[in-house]
């Protein structure tokens, strides 16, 4: 059972995947694939019993979150717009007041984002594993 793909179509497919009736180019599913990582690690850091918080807060700010602002434009608009929601909350917690507390809900956030983009990048890799054959996973069975 073979998908019926010629080189160029399959080429065209593997540079973009089909997600409900959104386009994710393959720059874009990498950067929410960092964009993950970014977020996980944030969130391991403001909920570590080993890193005081407003030094946790500090560093999943600066590591984490920033480096994923700078790379924005490559991020879907929803999951754009609440990284933007989370910095401005640490702006504004920032001024007055880092405080275990506003770890947590950062965190909470944090962890609704990353949910997001698990989801998405569960949609994006399911096309193209569904459209494998047994063949084009193990050679030697054909």
């Amino acid at each position: 059972m073979h998908s019926g793909r010629t080189a160029a179509s399959n080429t065209e497919y593997s540079q973009q995947t089909i997600v409900g009736s959104t386009a994710v180019e393959w720059d874009s599913a990498i950067t929410l694939a960092f964009a993950a990582e970014q977020l996980f690690a944030a969130a391991q850091l403001l909920t570590s019993d080993l890193v005081p918080c407003s030094r946790a807060l500090r560093a999943a700010h600066e590591r984490h979150i920033l480096p994923l602002l700078e790379n924005d434009t490559l991020l879907p608009s929803s999951i754009r717009e609440k990284l933007r929601d989370a910095h401005q909350s640490y702006l504004a917690a920032e001024g007055s007041g880092l405080t275990p507390e506003f770890a947590r809900q950062l965190a909470s956030e944090l962890m609704s984002i990353l949910s997001e983009i698990t989801q998405i990048l569960s949609q994006v890799s399911a096309p193209s594993l569904a459209d494998l054959s047994v063949a084009d996973l193990n050679p030697r069975a054909a």
